[in-house]
């Protein structure tokens, strides 16, 4: 059985509660690259927690992921349970400092077909990191330098 683990960094200049209600905001995950769109069929406790299951579809194959980890504002967690033939976990962790938080997402990949965990890994890494820089980063900046907060079933008051 192949494995592999991508760890992610970022930090970014906006408050813990902004970044965790925009990371589970299923429904904003649509805007990000690469995703042509995301669905939740099934609400979780509270709505985007745990037992949530999204469909997250990229324009060559859909995946399903159940969320299992819900501590707002510092963990979130989700397993693929529908898709390719590989187990995905993730695990996001987010942590204050000053005015600023830091976030590791950690994706562990296992495959009984060989190697393809690890290509799959180069791919999470180098998509998560496209992400991070030209959306999510950008987007969650902005909203606490104007002092807004995301609209939706995640906002946070």
């Amino acid at each position: 059985m192949g494995h592999s683990h991508v760890r992610f960094r970022a930090t970014l200049h906006a408050p813990i509660e902004l970044v965790f209600a925009q990371l589970t905001d299923h429904e904003d995950m649509r805007n990000w690259p690469g995703v042509t769109d995301c669905r939740l069929i099934r609400e979780g406790t509270p709505r985007n927690g745990v037992g949530a299951i999204r469909v997250v579809s990229h324009p060559l194959h859909s995946v399903t992921e159940e969320v299992n980890l819900y501590e707002p504002p510092h963990r979130f967690g989700y397993s693929i349970i529908k898709g390719p033939p590989i187990r995905h976990q993730g695990t996001v962790t987010l942590v204050e400092r000053g005015e600023r938080t830091e976030l590791e997402w950690d994706v562990k990949l296992s495959s009984r077909i060989p190697l393809l965990a690890q290509v799959l890994g180069r791919f999470v890494k180098r998509g998560l990191g496209h992400v991070f820089a030209t959306y999510f980063i950008p987007k969650v900046e902005a909203a606490a330098r104007s002092g807004t907060r995301p609209s939706g079933p995640q906002s946070v008051s």
